[in-house]
């Protein structure tokens, strides 16, 4: 099951997200029609952008994160809720690029390229808060490490993950934040370390059965008494609406829709996060000029 999970050591000196989105990650490549590159680029900013989620105060808070790169996938946006649900948009979903030459893996920071990463955290105030760094990686893990380091001021540790199959479909994903709450013990950043050091591929310790509890209290935080505070299920879910849309709609002036009316066509509008179109004919137009 699809699952995030958020706790603190016994002693209160870290604590941490885990979560396995396998079938989140899956859903979002069928419904977008993703590539293996850009699954696994969309994969790690779905896993990073529920677990930063999960730190939010309100299920209306919405945590947005933003990948604007000048290699050829480009853009790449993911948006949470701490209700755990998510969706996603890759600019160009179905560019390939051909795997590293030397480790034989895929290209992801060359897929990026340069750019920026983008956090915009909605908490219903007048202003959304918005951080940005310049990639420095664009491995995204990387980068989110060294954004709450320079931004949030948190010392931590990012790992994500996506295993993909030979014909496109997700084995297992998901991933880590481990982060060091103020006044922690030397000792105990030193252990987290070695613990880090030691560990192998994320996924690869997925797919060979370990949970992501396992992978917190059994590895990462082996030796620090960890302590699951939450579980909770996550699903990739547009919020999307033909009513929302229709709103849309009505910001068109009534030259412009009378227009659509006299040579009957068809208002179309796409829904990027998951790719449904919403079609409003002659009668729905007309209705919405009336109401205006």
């Amino acid at each position: 099951m699809d699952r995030i999970i958020r706790g603190i050591t016994k002693d209160k000196s870290i604590r941490f997200f885990a979560i396995d989105a396998t079938e989140t990650v899956q859903e979002a490549v069928t419904i977008h029609h993703l590539s293996m590159t850009n699954s696994v680029i969309m994969g790690r900013m779905i896993s990073a952008t529920l677990m930063m989620a999960a730190d939010l105060k309100s299920d209306k808070n919405v945590i947005t994160l933003k990948i604007d790169g000048d290699g050829p996938t480009g853009v790449a946006i993911v948006t949470a809720r701490k209700n755990g649900n998510v969706k996603g948009y890759a600019k160009y979903p179905e560019v390939e690029i051909p795997l590293n030459e030397h480790t034989k893996t895929f290209d992801i920071q060359n897929a990026i390229g340069n750019g920026t990463l983008t956090i915009i955290k909605d908490l219903g105030m007048k202003s959304p808060y918005i951080g940005q760094i310049e990639l420095k990686y664009s491995t995204i893990a990387k980068d989110l490490t060294f954004y709450f380091a320079k931004s949030e001021q948190i010392p931590s540790s990012v790992g994500l993950g996506v295993l993909v199959m030979p014909d496109g479909t997700i084995k297992q994903a998901g991933g880590f934040i481990i982060q060091v709450l103020p006044e922690t013990k030397e000792d105990v950043i030193t252990k987290i370390e070695n613990n880090l050091s030691k560990f192998p591929n994320l996924t690869d310790m997925m797919d060979m059965g370990h949970s992501i509890e396992d992978v917190i209290s059994k590895f990462i935080l082996k030796g620090l008494e960890p302590e699951v505070k939450e579980t909770a299920p996550i699903k990739y879910k547009c919020d999307c609406s033909k009513e929302k849309f229709e709103n849309g709609i009505k910001l068109l002036s009534k030259k412009e829709l009378q227009e659509a009316i006299d040579t009957n066509e068809t208002l179309t509008i796409h829904c990027h996060f998951c790719n449904t179109d919403y079609n409003f004919n002659k009668k729905k137009i007309e209705k919405i000029l009336g109401q205006m």
